[in-house]
């Protein structure tokens, strides 16, 4: 957990289900000067096959994370799952350029992003899991601002008043502070989130 070194600021936050020494949550970052590409794993389950499978999709995504489009990326990750466990998966493109965000997801991870005019956006993942088997992939896309805030986490994390957070006027790790209060101690699944602010 802590900060990273990127132009975008960002605050990570991750424990094991039972503090076990696997966990199923895995996380992608890569930033450049054209965009920022970012996605949160979830292997179906918990412990070592659940960390297993979403390495795997992790791993893909890294090898495809130049120039592939999104599309492509969740489907090379989705065959990299036969005969391991599923996963969900959420993953997301900025364009610095152009302002831009486009957005796959499919199972239940979440991710908020407080938009333009002070809107929350909550885009709707699909549902299912990636498993290896023929799976329908939908992008979405939708314009930021320069600066804003956003929330990506696994279903470990129950948050209500996800925007008081967003909207929060404080450090990006004072927030990422704030919600971690509400992960257990020992909690009872995997819980990892993100927390951050796009470049200005």
């Amino acid at each position: 957990m802590g900060q990273s070194d990127m132009d975008t600021q960002l605050y990570i936050f991750q424990r094991a289900k039972h503090l076990q020494r696997h966990c199923g949550d895995q996380i992608f970052i890569k930033e450049d000067e054209f965009g920022l590409l970012c996605a949160l794993v979830d292997g179906l389950g918990s412990g070592k096959e659940a960390e297993r499978a979403a390495k795997a999709v992790v791993e893909t995504i890294d090898a495809n994370s130049s120039n592939v489009a999104l599309e492509d990326i969740v489907a090379r990750s989705n065959a990299a799952l036969g005969g391991l466990r599923g996963a969900a998966i959420a993953i997301w493109r900025t364009d610095w350029a152009k302002q831009t965000i486009t957005y796959c997801g499919i199972g239940n991870i979440r991710f908020y992003l407080l938009g333009l005019d002070d809107k929350l956006v909550y885009p709707i993942s699909s549902t299912g899991f990636l498993s290896g088997r023929k799976q329908k992939i939908r992008i979405q896309e939708f314009t930021y601002k320069p600066g804003t805030t956003f929330l990506m986490h696994s279903d470990g994390l129950v948050l209500a008043g996800v925007k008081k957070y967003l909207r929060a006027i404080t450090s990006i790790e004072t927030t990422g502070h704030m919600i971690e209060s509400n992960v257990e101690d020992i909690p009872e699944d995997d819980v990892t989130f993100l927390v951050g602010k796009l470049k200005s």
